[in-house]
């Protein structure tokens, strides 16, 4: 007699098992949405010639930008020629970054992106923030020069400089929407009231006039989406965090002059501050660090956060910036100028990468003091540049 097994499996009595059903588990799922392609992918990065100028000394010009799509940063050309030259020409300090008297840039609100600065404050913010394309000496910049001597062309210049919008490479954080043609940004440029204030001593000869080109950086609009053999991905439309804004703030302190310990605090509170730079002036104006204090004293909300003896402070800055070069010099710090390059060390040097993770965040009550600090009886007034982002949410600027 032959036996039948009772069952072979989960199915009927003589059957094989009933395959698996993952619709019937709790791990099933509907099939994942493509991940939409990240904007910076999507997009491409392209410049355009905004405007060339050519200006006599005194002279304010106002510039409408042209729209794009999302700018990035503003690159500004100088340059300044002179020709039957025989004089022993020398180059006052700050220049030439002081044929800039002044200079701003303004959104279509007319609110200040960056605050008027001198040539020289936006010089400070090219060599020693780390935002999209800072943090680069200008005196490198291959096509940088500054004449001396008895040269025919003795005094004649030639410089670039970076007017920061964009905070953030790798995902676009801080470029902001320039696309709208009845909404312009605007770029305010006023030029030094004579030539003759760039020199010690001045060519035989001084030029008439100098030259201007801005050329932008921007974000083209991508894409909306992409097809591959795999199928369509949306792409990102907007930059990471559209609406987050960097602004750059000047604020000047006079206790310092005639030495001392004055308790000062510092105004420009409210936001995200990712760098701040000090320079320090004596009473004629002439940048010098004779009379920096030998510690300077720190303190958030009436907590002491830095200690930083001066030859500490500048060691560890030149580490962070790779300005290894003597103070003065081509490639080396500036005499007179301290940064907390802290507030954005999240490594040992200095990478524009990301998270905020050492942001300094402020509001209206924020107390930022310098106090205990012992100035010399030279000392003028203390210079403050902040960068300050201001952002759309903090997952974007945590990102």
């Amino acid at each position: 007699m032959t036996m039948v097994p009772s069952s072979t499996g989960i199915g009927a009595p003589g059957t094989n098992p009933a395959p698996a059903s993952l619709a019937r588990s709790p791990m099933a799922s509907a099939p994942a949405a493509p991940a939409a392609i990240p904007f910076t992918r999507g997009s491409s990065l392209a410049t355009m010639q905004d405007a060339q100028r050519t200006y006599t000394p005194g002279t304010q010009d106002q510039i409408q930008l042209q729209t794009n799509a999302f700018l990035e940063n503003l690159v500004l050309d100088f340059e300044l020629t002179t020709s039957g030259n025989s004089a022993s020409v020398a180059f006052a300090a700050d220049a030439p970054w002081s044929l800039i008297n002044s200079i701003e840039l303004s959104d279509p609100a007319n609110q200040a992106i960056i605050t008027p600065i001198s040539g020289y404050g936006l010089y400070l913010l090219n060599k020693y923030l780390p935002d999209t394309d800072c943090a680069f000496d200008p005196q490198l910049d291959p096509n940088y020069s500054a004449v001396t001597g008895t040269a025919a062309d003795g005094g004649s210049f030639s410089f670039r400089l970076v007017v920061p919008v964009e905070h953030r490479k790798r995902d676009a954080l801080g470029a902001v929407n320039n696309s709208a043609a009845n909404q312009r940004y605007l770029l305010t440029v006023q030029i030094v009231q004579s030539f003759s204030s760039l020199y010690v001593t001045a060519p035989t000869t001084e030029a008439t006039t100098v030259s201007m080109t801005v050329t932008q950086a921007y974000w083209t609009s991508p894409p909306a989406s992409v097809t591959t053999s795999a199928g369509s991905s949306p792409v990102s439309q907007t930059p990471a965090g559209l609406g987050t804004v960097g602004f750059v703030r000047y604020e000047t302190h006079s206790e310092v002059a005639g030495g001392g310990n004055p308790q000062m605090q510092l105004s420009n509170v409210g936001d995200y501050l990712s760098s701040i730079i000090f320079v320090l002036r004596n009473t004629s104006g002439a940048r010098e660090d004779a009379d920096w204090p030998p510690v300077f004293n720190w303190w958030v909300n009436d907590f002491q956060v830095f200690a930083l003896p001066t030859n500490f402070w500048q060691r560890e800055m030149a580490r962070f910036y790779g300005y290894t070069a003597p103070i003065g010099s081509a490639g080396g710090l500036d005499t007179g100028v301290f940064t907390l390059y802290q507030l954005f060390s999240l490594f040992d040097h200095l990478e524009n990468f990301g998270p905020a993770n050492q942001y300094l965040p402020t509001d209206a009550t924020t107390k930022l003091q310098i106090r205990g600090s012992t100035w010399g009886a030279g000392a003028g007034k203390l210079e403050v540049y902040t960068r300050a982002i201001k952002p759309v949410s903090g997952a974007a600027l945590f990102a």
